[in-house]
């Protein structure tokens, strides 16, 4: 079934206050987003494609790894966004690169300049050399697809974001900790603590690729930032803390196919297991269905958490996507560096 923009916005506005709304139309919406969200398999596939070649001819152990937008991550950001609609959400579907280092990471958007013809440059946010309060960073390109023969697809919008290793095991870092503290530490969500731990360290890991300080500990010395997030690492017992949560998912149930191209992963904390079910290229309108009904089903559990991806392979999965199978091992050695550089400058 298809359904128009308008029926698209009015669908966003009941998810965001769905508790005011009586059930048939709570489950309206819920079908209206898994419609919208299948409009963008020609967007997400296409610009894989380019940024998966892209992304080889830099670097050929470094990859790319696409996502459809999770139902609880929408609907949070239509109510941390007051102005924003779901036809308008520029991340329905996103694509992110993990670069080996800052130079792979600007070879790719200038690569990508050139690259994405037909298909209209939107935005461009750079969040290495303004990076958020929180310490995430990373670039950010939308882009508009082109597809007159399509009206349908023609203007969805794109996200494609490139970070570094380094970038990519703090955010994970984030993400697994979120996970288990129930909140969203990214948007400054969550107990002071551990905003104040994250950011810190982000601001230490800048001085290893010699990017911008986080800008509340600009006024600090590196020695000064090697301490305070040493020390709150130490005092937050964080390396227990992420150690445990791996060891919590180190079983993994896999049901794969010939011919796998998207995953759909569910992260069960309370069971300590981690499923994957595998779809074709064909399969995405199923796999999105099975999303959409995994969704429902847990929407009221915590501890459950479902996404759909695709990956070229399940290795690249769990490194593209490690906060769902709570793999902080690189995060935890890139504190070592830390650690090491502070001997070094006393």
């Amino acid at each position: 079934m298809e359904y128009s923009r308008n029926q698209v916005k009015k669908a966003g506005k009941i998810l965001k206050n769905k508790e005011n709304f009586l059930s048939d139309k709570v489950t309206f919406a819920e079908n209206v987003l898994q419609y919208w969200r299948s409009l963008h398999e020609d967007v997400l596939n296409d610009f894989y494609s380019i940024v998966d070649k892209e992304v080889e001819a830099i670097n050929k152990d470094a990859y790319a790894v696409q996502r459809l937008k999770r139902s609880p991550s929408i609907i949070a950001k239509l109510k941390r966004q007051n102005n924003n609609q779901l036809t308008t959400m520029q991340d329905i579907v996103g694509i992110r690169a993990i670069m080996a280092n800052l130079s792979e990471v600007y070879q790719l958007r200038e690569r990508l300049k050139k690259a994405t013809d037909p298909h209209q440059f939107e935005k461009y946010d750079n969040y290495i050399t303004d990076p958020k309060e929180s310490g995430y960073r990373s670039i950010h390109l939308i882009y508009k697809y082109h597809s007159p023969s399509n009206p349908q697809t023609d203007r969805l919008l794109i996200e494609i974001q490139i970070r570094t290793e380094l970038q990519h095991s703090w955010a994970t870092a984030v993400e697994t900790m979120s996970t288990f503290l129930r909140t969203n530490l990214k948007f400054g969500e969550g107990q002071l603590k551990w905003l104040n731990y994250f950011a810190l360290t982000s601001s230490a890991f800048s001085f290893l690729e010699s990017t911008t300080q986080i800008p509340q500990y600009s006024h600090l010395s590196q020695k000064e930032v090697y301490e305070k997030a040493l020390y709150e690492f130490r005092y937050n017992k964080i390396e227990e803390r992420l150690n445990g949560f791996t060891t919590a998912a180190k079983h993994i149930i896999e049901e794969t196919s010939d011919n796998e191209y998207y995953y759909l992963v569910r992260l069960s904390i309370k069971e300590n297991m981690v499923y994957i079910s595998s779809y074709s290229i064909d399969d995405f309108s199923y796999a999105n269905n099975e999303y959409t009904e995994l969704e429902r089903e847990y929407s009221n559990d915590p501890t459950t958490e479902v996404v759909l991806v695709s990956t070229d392979s399940v290795d690249e999965l769990k490194s593209g996507f490690p906060n769902y199978f709570l793999d902080t091992s690189k995060f935890l050695n890139n504190m070592d560096k830390i650690r090491v550089g502070l001997t070094l400058l006393k």
